[in-house]
């Protein structure tokens, strides 16, 4: 969830402040490293905490003796720890990623709700005891609001791309809520079983880092499955309350556990430090202001800020609503979790996990019994916009092209679909109902993989063949199919050996795919980057042609930077083909995901409604609708009924 601005501005304050602190400190860790940057105290007890003999470990930091000499009277596994430390040596070895594996079991995306059961953000949590969990104050500020949600561990991908079962568990402040706005932590008690999931026991010990080290966070982005940030946090200031640490990747995710190279948690995160100008104002990527409403992605982080498990400890001991409670005692006296298994964690064996799914029951009433009962009907499939069937399985094979590309009874599950809509109405009223139904009606998510859901079947034509969405160069379904699973494959492999993200390589190795609303507007979450409506069939290089520009109708077309893909001035984009297609999946986009995006204008929406009036749909895109709706639920009503485009204020979804 997007961080509060009273907490940004407050760490970049911290940040700042130490501004002088820090540049000295940055300056002996490049010509000697934690050695030369730390106090002879503090490396000691780093070093001894790591397994090094205390007269050793004396010296090495006094300076009496040198890093190979020390080096060479250690055991090997303590030798490496403590090359690796000092920055003498960057090699980690393999049971290195069975520890990280085994600490990212404990971490789970915090699923916030509101009181109807509907999500409304995100947050990272992690077990911190058996039965409790610690995120930020700014996830969950109150009770009230952590009896609404619940935390989902197992959210992450397979080897293979596809998405793991995650175990749903109900928070239970009722039995444990504490807070601390100042140090933004907020510690929960969970209900349910984990023993599945381990827990990451907090040690109070200030010896857990020196400056200099490598750290690591494992965090669920923008709610997105579980990612690691594998040793690309480096610890470059220590103040009494928070750490900060430089990376160049992303910012951590709010909640986060934050890791020393011996997987113990060092610190929460909680913020990122923003880059700003000379009048204070926090900058956007592009380097212009941060404007209201511009989301946590579109800020250019330049730190990340971190609350100190040592000082988080302090507090709770201090606190007199901790006194006495046995879960908060569980936490101030940590044990170690015992041996977890390496696969993917699944429920116990024999014994279900407790879940929870939501639902607006309305007014209840108790019976004289103080029991409330309802009635409860199952529908396997209904009509109206309301949940169908489960999808059919997916098949890698590309399907023949049906000699009736579309048959009659898609046209009445397109009537039924909006039986259910108000009648006229003003274009306000109008996109909110649309807005509504789409939403509700979006009961399958299918994740990111267009050799699996866009090519075989969905972007097909009546020829069986695709065609590229701005060149209109043609490719058979196979042909797509085989070079976006290399890509992966390659991707897959060089993550591996070279310790990097899968997703940080996609522009390195990308899909032959366009998401006409770019993935860098929405921070490649999903269900929007997997939202079959608005991909399309594209090779890569007019998809880098685009970019993420938005679209726009050149006057005078012309031939400057003219390409097959189409024209491209800075920051404009015009197709050469697919405009009204492209149209109909930016405005559908606009529907179903109100406020998200901020780069258009009402002059954008207005270039975007003529190219739909100019270029209506054709079979293509009414089989495109079809297919997505058996794979979604949800159609866009563009394709349904394209007169209905001017008695719909799009301006509604625009972010402001």
């Amino acid at each position: 969830m997007d961080i509060p601005p009273e907490v940004l501005k407050e760490t970049q304050a911290r940040f700042v402040g130490r501004d002088s602190v820090r540049t000295h400190t940055l300056e002996r860790l490049g010509v000697g490293g934690p050695l030369a940057a730390e106090t002879q105290a503090r490396v000691q007890g780093r070093l001894t905490r790591l397994g090094v003999p205390f007269p050793d470990a004396c010296a090495l930091s006094e300076g009496r003796e040198t890093m190979l000499e020390v080096a060479g009277r250690l055991p090997g596994d303590t030798r490496i720890q403590m090359e690796r430390i000092l920055g003498a040596n960057d090699l980690v070895g393999v049971a290195y990623l069975d520890l990280a594996r085994a600490a990212a079991q404990a971490v789970g995306r915090v699923v916030l709700r509101d009181r109807r059961g509907r999500t409304v953000g995100f947050g990272t949590g992690w077990l911190c005891s058996p039965r409790a969990i610690l995120t930020n104050h700014h996830v969950l500020e109150d009770a009230a609001s952590a009896r609404l949600s619940v935390i989902e561990f197992n959210y992450e991908l397979r080897p293979d791309g596809s998405l793991s079962t995650p175990v749903t568990l109900p928070l239970d402040p009722d039995t444990l809520f504490l807070t601390s706005q100042a140090l933004d932590y907020s510690l929960v008690a969970v209900r349910g079983d984990t023993s599945a999931f381990g827990w990451l026991p907090l040690y109070a010990s200030v010896d857990k880092t020196v400056l200099g080290e490598a750290l690591s966070i494992v965090q669920h982005p923008g709610g997105e499955p579980k990612q690691v940030a594998l040793r690309e946090n480096r610890l470059v200031d220590l103040l009494p309350d928070f750490l900060h640490y430089e990376t160049d990747t992303a910012p951590g995710s709010s909640g986060s556990p934050v890791f020393n190279d011996a997987w113990e948690v060092v610190a929460l995160h909680h913020s990122g430090v923003p880059r700003t100008d000379a009048q204070g104002r926090t900058l956007r990527r592009d380097g212009q202001p941060m404007q209201p409403g511009d989301p946590d992605s579109a800020i250019e982080w330049i730190a990340n800020e971190g609350v100190r498990v040592s000082r988080l400890l302090s507090d709770l001991r201090a606190r007199p609503d901790a006194a006495g409670n046995p879960l908060v005692a569980e936490v101030l006296t940590p044990s170690r979790p015992p041996p977890l298994a390496l696969s993917p964690a699944a429920p116990p064996v024999g014994r279900a996990a407790e879940a929870v799914s939501a639902v607006d029951l309305g007014l209840v009433t108790p019976g004289p019994d103080g029991v409330v009962s309802w009635p409860v009907t199952l529908r396997l499939q209904v009509r109206g916009g309301e949940a169908g069937p489960p999808p059919p399985p997916v098949s890698s094979a590309p399907r023949p092209a049906p000699a009736a590309y579309l048959g009659p009874q898609d046209a009445a599950a397109a009537a039924a679909y909006y039986a259910g809509l108000t009648p006229g109405g003003d274009p306000q009223a109008r996109f909110v109902e649309l807005s509504q139904l789409l939403t509700r009606t979006h009961t399958h998510t299918p994740r990111y993989n267009p050799a699996a859901e866009l090519y075989p079947h969905v972007d097909v034509w009546p020829d069986g063949r695709l065609r590229s969405l701005y060149s209109a160069r043609e490719h058979r379904p196979e042909e797509l199919i085989a070079a976006d699973r290399a890509a992966q494959a390659r991707r897959t492999e060089l993550a591996a050996r070279e310790g990097l993200s899968v997703d940080t390589l996609e522009d390195a190795f990308p899909y032959n795919c366009e998401h006409v609303v770019p993935q860098s507007w929405f921070g490649k979450r999903e269900p929007m980057r997997g939202d079959l409506h608005h991909l399309f069939a594209c090779e890569p290089d007019c998809n880098s042609f685009r970019g993420n520009t938005p679209y726009f109708d050149f006057p005078d077309y012309g031939e400057a930077l003219r390409s097959d893909c189409g024209r491209r001035d800075p920051g404009e984009f015009e197709p050469a083909h697919g405009k009204g297609a492209a149209a109909r999946a930016t405005l559908y986009f606009l529907l179903r995901y109100p406020g998200v995006v901020r780069q258009y204008a009402e002059r954008h929406l207005q270039t975007l409604l003529a190219w739909h009036a100019a270029q209506p749909p054709g079979d293509w895109e009414r089989h495109r609708n079809a297919e997505i709706f058996t794979r979604q639920g949800n159609r866009n009503p563009l394709i349904d009924h394209p007169g209905w485009a001017g008695d719909i204020a799009f301006s509604e979804g625009l972010g402001r």
